[in-house]
């Protein structure tokens, strides 16, 4: 479970960040650097208290079973949510978001205030548009820390993994001051979305009492399970969408399908 912990919060950090680096990118470049970097900070720390007080009110008031149940479904949720968006992306139903597109949008959005700064002051629209996007984006992984860490007891894991793939991409941004538009994020939101999918189908069995023969063995089959599943999503939805063509793999297939416009 410590590796699946790591993994799962790690992917979920790399994949919103990658969305909210855009936009601080596109605040901090066409704005304020300053003010881009103080509404990032402040999204963080708005996120790091819901952690703090959400999971421990979660942990003390839940009893057990009822805290597989509510998280297991909420994992269900959110993991699904991603799955079905990814599958709609590989079978062609939906078009891949574009990070390049995204920054010029919203570039051009915020460009369009004429707030006039003085070296001291904050830049409302740059603080806003990076705090915003900071607390939306990263409230997703949020959620997937205070799961693992309220039920499975890794919530040092569960950190340690978030922050690790936030880190990454925060390093990957600010060192080439541009989106990661190569990134392949449909493919990790399909695998993280599989991950949270299969994890949240394990603890709210365990919570209205299934018993699972294996345990916390039995996450690998569910695993294989989901997986199958949406392979076999991905290639029903590809002849309802008229889709042609080979595609090797995740990262063709992303290639493949790629349009100028985002559908979020």
């Amino acid at each position: 479970m410590v590796i699946s912990t790591l993994l799962a919060t790690f992917l979920a950090g790399v994949v919103e960040s990658i969305e909210t680096l855009t936009v601080v990118l596109a605040a901090g470049l066409s704005r304020n650097w300053k003010s881009a970097y103080f509404g990032l900070l402040a999204g963080i720390l708005t996120l790091a208290l819901v952690i703090l007080i959400v999971g421990k009110v979660v942990i003390n008031v839940l009893p057990l079973h009822l805290l597989n149940v509510v998280i297991g479904l909420f994992l269900l949720l959110f993991g699904s949510r991603w799955l079905v968006k990814a599958v709609q992306r590989y079978g062609g139903a939906k078009t891949l978001r574009d990070e390049s597109e995204a920054f010029e949008r919203m570039s051009s959005k915020l460009s369009r205030d004429e707030q006039r700064i003085t070296a001291w002051e904050i830049d409302r629209v740059a603080f806003s548009a990076t705090y915003g996007a900071t607390v939306l984006e990263g409230s997703e992984v949020a959620f997937a820390v205070i799961s693992f860490g309220s039920i499975a007891h890794m919530m040092p894991y569960a950190l340690i993994g978030s922050a690790a793939g936030i880190v990454a991409v925060a390093f990957l941004g600010m060192m080439f001051r541009r989106p990661l538009a190569s990134a392949p994020e449909n493919g990790i939101k399909y695998v993280v979305g599989v991950m949270l999918t299969a994890l949240g189908t394990l603890w709210t069995g365990e919570g209205v009492g299934v018993h699972w023969v294996l345990g916390d063995a039995s996450y690998p089959g569910l695993l294989a399970v989901y997986v199958l599943f949406s392979i076999a999503l991905i290639l029903i939805v590809k002849g309802l969408s008229g889709t042609r063509g080979r595609t090797g793999g995740f990262a063709s297939a992303e290639a493949a399908v790629r349009r100028p416009q985002e559908n979020l």
